[in-house]
């Protein structure tokens, strides 16, 4: 969008015609003025002189470390400042005065030119034996100028209150001062250990610029301050004094330069829309330039139509950015609401004019985006760690029950049951990487009994990054040794929730994905599958059935991680020996990380490694290591031969971040870590079964058992778990069977999964999942419709007023609200597949059509598919879908079985 930044000749600075200041609402009140006049006491107390050289000549470094103790994360917030020693630098961990100190000489020079084309030196000390510069003067600065515009904006806003001239002279002079100096600020690269000079012309990378870096060039800082003393004659008194307009150099030398290297960007919809776009709405209100606040405008509504997945998450994925995003355009919103051009006003690029501007009007999708994470937070009302999220971060209420919820346009589902202190959620990831991912697809995240028991670490901005991103640093498993691409979206197969509306319901619980293209760099790989199934016991306990099947690759690391909050011992039934150094092999160098950038080889953060192996199954359990009462027993086969490795890796969690972290802590906390291997000729067959079993107390499970099955094709999986409740046999066929497949015990199956209960030499429970028949000795439950299917002719608006949307199909399905609750799998061009959640079904003329729960932001017609949010694909060729059909007997406490069905099914039981 082009924008004349300079708005009509009529509103010229000095001539904003009809435009009244301030233009914001300040919140100012006269009691304010005692603590005000206290505040300001140190700049006025200075001369114009004095106040003016706090002004940077030429920018600042933000990222500064200590070279005495390097405690903290790369410089950020490391050195402290105060205006009673001006020119002094102090380390807040060790308390050293680094700056000036004649140990840590700025001998060195930075040097380079400015967009006019002078040249800028910037020194520096430098540490050889870190290889680490640290430009201390000019981190000075950042302090300086931080501390006088806070004193300018509370002098403002006494002009305002006051009414006083000393005042408004002190805040224009400062601010003349900072228009004076922009020009010469040359464009820098402002990071950790790296101070730079950029090409000195627009546009320029993310982490750059010449005010500030990170999208967050607008000086938003000094806007309320020219806001508040806008229409004082003092600059009237300057602009004579000095022989040019004050406001005009204000505004064209800096707020409109400024304004123009943001617009110049070309990443346009990021996280960072508080940053620039909101600055840019501001200033185009207060300095009366309408193009600057419909470009703005435009860009909010652009990062809500094409930066949000159709279930209201932020693209990229992590709740962390999410609530950044939101938070920004929150701001953003409300830096145009209620926002009028000037009387006459349309914009010269596309015609348009605003008017009492109301966002939530205009956007559908906004409401849903400003909580859409929480779907599938903790009970404690924290993020799920997804990507890079920060732990512990809480967004919502803690909850008093869990139930299961997806979020199937990111790509996260969560199995849920319990109440209060016995809350459970099982999550399975399988969403792609669109910015601050990790190598993540079908990661298992496990909460129990009031703390994460396998976590996903989440966010850190310290060393330990690459290892906190690593496919090994996750709870799946690792092919080959390498790291998952980190682009490609997983695919949902499979979404049973269970009873959403009783958080205690006997019901079970499952989900299942694929991820091939995670794998798309091994020739041949074409299984990589996840299958969880939340398994009641009891009104406090369930279970957690997991199996993983891979075909392809020659070495298949199925990974386990303990506790990261809080120190947790690990103990395995197979006897282990040896203590590996880390899981390097022979010949692979260590590289020790010691940024936040660095890259190392993952298989080095597995330390004091222990093995055995195992042809059957085996336990391990992951305790408290004070002798806590909760832990985590884990049953585990890998379905042949296998390498047990038991070690630790860095928890990270507890070194902390930011500005209260300490990168020094690295190797101070450790979770233990498991990696069960199997390795052989490719394609190598894995199909990994484990039973989680999270506890407080004493345990509920008295034996796990596999099943031989029967054809044993190396992929179709039987167990038996014996626990409090009676004897549960669980059969899970492989992808596409459409044979039978029967159990060593006599349980068959056809179809996808099956699972029984039996209790006191009787069926107390019985649930067969996308399958025609699931039979044992004298019971048997045969489903005439095992699923449905068919092709999506189109996408057509439904029910009154158009709310609804549908699926329209030729196929014939049961009417109403027997497939409430289920969800529909869409399968596009490349065999890419998406959930829909159905609401009901209806005939109509001539076809049928499938009412869905929320807009699936798709359009299908005429044989192609768009998706109307992020990730905006476009497919060619037919969409099939698939619904799976259940079948569920229920014992109840004083009665026969139940039957809950989605398609008619007969049940033949014992006597």
């Amino acid at each position: 969008m082009a924008v004349a930044l300079w708005g009509c000749s009529a509103m010229a600075a000095g001539q904003a015609v009809g435009l009244k200041h301030p233009v914001l609402d300040h919140k100012l009140s006269a009691s304010q003025v005692g603590a005000l006049t206290g505040a300001v006491a140190p700049l006025m107390a200075m001369t114009e002189e004095q106040a003016v050289a706090f002004v940077p000549p030429h920018g600042y470094a933000q990222y500064v470390e200590c070279p005495k103790c390097y405690g903290g994360v790369e410089g950020n917030g490391v050195l402290t400042w105060s205006f009673d020693r001006p020119n002094e630098l102090q380390c807040r961990f060790c308390k050293t005065v680094v700056y000036p100190n004649p140990d840590y000489p700025e001998t060195r020079t930075l040097t380079g030119q400015n967009m006019l084309g002078e040249t800028v030196s910037y020194p520096y000390y430098f540490d050889e034996a870190h290889q680490a510069p640290h430009f201390f003067s000019t981190h000075l600065w950042l302090y300086k100028r931080a501390w006088l515009i806070a004193r300018t904006t509370e002098a403002a806003k006494l002009v305002a209150l006051t009414g006083k001239p000393e005042y408004a002279r002190r805040v224009a002079v400062v601010l003349d001062a900072f228009a004076q100096a922009y020009a010469h600020y040359p464009v820098l690269q402002n990071g950790p250990r790296r101070l730079a000079f950029r090409e000195q012309k627009l546009h320029w990378p993310w982490d750059s610029g010449r005010w500030n870096f990170f999208h967050n060039e607008i000086p938003v800082e000094v806007l309320p301050a020219y806001d508040l003393v806008y229409d004082s004659p003092v600059l009237d008194e300057l602009s004579r004094q000095r022989g040019y307009d004050v406001r005009e150099k204000i505004e064209r030398d800096f707020i409109k330069a400024a304004a123009e290297c943001a617009i110049a960007r070309k990443d346009a919809v990021s996280n960072v829309s508080g940053y620039d776009i909101r600055s840019a709405a501001l200033a185009g209100r207060i300095i009366n330039d309408p193009p600057l606040v419909h470009w703005a405008y435009a860009q909010m509504i652009q990062h809500v139509t094409e930066g949000f997945f159709r279930d209201g998450v932020w693209k990229e994925g992590t709740p962390s950015y999410h609530a950044m995003t939101i938070g920004g355009l929150k701001y953003s919103f409300d830096a145009v609401r209620g926002y009028s051009d000037p009387p006459g006003y349309k914009d010269p690029a596309d015609g348009t004019r605003l008017d009492n501007v109301q966002p939530e009007g205009d956007l559908a999708l906004w409401s849903r985006c400003q909580t859409a994470p929480e779907l599938v937070c903790l009970p404690t009302g924290c993020s799920s760690t997804i990507h890079d999220t920060h732990p512990h971060e809480r967004r919502s209420a803690p909850r008093d029950s869990s139930v299961s919820t997806l979020l199937p346009g990111l790509g996260q589902a969560s199995l849920g049951r319990g109440r209060q202190g016995n809350q459970m959620l099982a999550q399975l990831h399988f969403s792609g990487g669109y910015g601050h991912q990790h190598g993540d697809n079908l990661n298992l995240m496990l909460w129990a009994k009031e703390r994460e028991m396998l976590p996903d670490i989440g966010y850190t901005w310290t060393q330990m990054r690459y290892w906190a991103t690593s496919s090994l640093g996750h709870n799946l498993v690792v092919v080959n040794r390498q790291d998952q691409s980190t682009g490609p979206q997983g695919n949902l197969q499979l979404y049973l929730p269970g009873d959403v509306h009783d958080p205690v319901s006997p019901q079970i619980a499952a989900v299942e994905a694929s991820a091939e293209p995670a794998y798309a760099g091994i020739k041949g790989l074409d299984l990589y599958r996840r299958l969880l199934v939340m398994v009641p016991v009891s009104a406090d306990d369930a279970y957690v059935v997991d199996i993983f099947r891979v075909r392809g690759g020659a070495m298949h690391d199925w990974t386990l991680e303990g506790d990261a909050d809080r120190d947790t011992v690990a103990d395995c039934t197979v006897p282990l020996a040896g203590n590996r150094r880390w899981l390097l092999e022979e010949g692979e160098a260590w590289q020790e990380p010691t940024l936040e950038g660095s890259r190392h080889n993952a298989y080095g953060m597995v330390r004091d490694v222990q093995e055995g192996a195992s042809e059957g199954s085996f336990e391990v359990r992951f305790t408290e290591a004070e002798g806590g009462p909760r832990g985590l027993r884990s049953w585990i086969r890998a379905g042949g031969a296998c390498q047990v490795l038991l070690g630790r890796s860095p928890s990270v969690r507890r070194m902390g971040q930011g500005t209260s972290g300490d990168m020094r802590k690295a190797y101070d906390f450790w979770m233990p870590k498991l990696i069960v291997r199997r390795s052989g000729p490719d394609p190598l067959l894995s199909a990994f079964a484990a039973v989680h079993e999270p506890y407080a107390g004493a345990g509920f499970i008295k034996r796990v058992k596999r099943l031989a099955v029967t054809p044993d094709d190396g992929l179709a999986v039987a167990l038996q778990i014996e626990h409090a409740s009676g004897t549960d046999t669980i059969i899970s066929a492989p992808p596409g069977a459409t044979r039978e497949y029967a159990t060593e015990t006599g349980v068959r199956l056809t179809g996808r999964l099956g699972v029984v209960r039996q209790a006191q030499g009787r069926i107390a429970g019985a649930w067969l999942i996308d399958g025609a028949n699931l039979a044992g000795p004298n019971w048997e439950i045969t489903a005439r419709d095992a699923a449905y299917d068919g092709e999506i002719s189109a996408t057509v608006p439904a029910g009154e007023g158009g709310q609804d949307m549908a699926f329209a199909t030729s196929a014939v399905l049961p009417e109403g609200s027997v497939l409430a609750g289920r969800w529909l799998i869409a399968t596009y061009a490349g065999n890419t597949t998406e959930g829909y959640e159905v609401k009901s079904v209806r005939r109509e003329a001539g076809r049928t059509l499938i009412l869905l729960a929320d807009d699936p932001a798709v359009r299908i017609a005429d044989g192609k598919a768009e998706e109307t949010c992020f990730p905006h694909r476009k497919f060619a060729g037919p969409v099939r879908f698939h619904i799976a059909g259940v079948a569920a007997l229920a014992a109840q406490s004083n009665g026969p079985l139940q039957a809950q069905v989605t398609s008619p099914t007969e049940f033949k039981l014992p006597q």
